[in-house]
């Protein structure tokens, strides 16, 4: 994306302090240490991994009980969780690399999040529209299970607020987005500005 004639890479690396100062385990560990405790988890065959990836996974207990109650992780380890935890693979096409999931245990829920940075309107602007889509392809990969119940997965969007609902620094589209969003919360998919409602993922 261009801005002023520059843009893509900056654009680029603001989207990625973005990502990274909303690193789901981060925060939880931040703001929820009080109740949980993230420990690195192990796979049990990493001979086995579906897809080779850095991307970080932990494993989320419950302090209180000292009981795992769920699994966090993103892009392509999403797909070796699936693999090991459920016993499937990806029937999709393609492989989404989903930038934070929340596998929780306990309410048998996966809560997908995107992030979506911007600092001026683009493609992006139509791109968001896929989120339900997205939700869908998702869901095709636990509706293989031939248990019930089936895992249901939730589907959130995390934006910026300087420009999604503030306009940048001209302040020139503050409620350029809201049919967006209203859009958006028809489907279902729930939304975030800056930050995450811990709630919603059951914690």
């Amino acid at each position: 994306m261009i801005k002023d004639g520059i843009g893509g890479a900056n654009t680029n690396a603001n989207g990625l302090k973005f990502e990274n100062k909303t690193d789901l385990a981060t925060s939880i560990a931040s703001f929820l240490s009080d109740k949980y405790i993230l420990k690195p988890h192990i796979f049990k065959h990493k001979d086995k991994l579906v897809v080779k990836s850095k991307s970080l996974v932990y494993d989320v207990y419950r302090i209180r009980d000292n009981k795992l109650i769920g699994i966090i992780t993103k892009q392509n380890q999403f797909y070796n969780i699936l693999s090991e935890h459920y016993g499937v693979d990806n029937v999709n096409h393609k492989r989404w690399k989903p930038d934070e999931v929340f596998f929780n245990f306990e309410n048998n829920t996966v809560f997908i999040v995107e992030k979506k940075w911007q600092s001026s309107t683009g493609s992006v602007d139509e791109k968001i529209f896929g989120f339900v889509n997205k939700r869908r392809l998702y869901q095709n990969n636990f509706n293989q299970l031939s248990k019930e119940p089936k895992p249901t997965v939730e589907f959130s969007a995390l934006f910026n607020s300087d420009w999604w609902l503030n306009g940048g620094t001209d302040h020139n589209n503050e409620k350029s987005y809201q049919d967006y969003f209203d859009n958006l919360r028809i489907d279902g998919i729930k939304i975030f500005f800056d930050k995450y409602d811990y709630w919603w993922f059951g914690l």
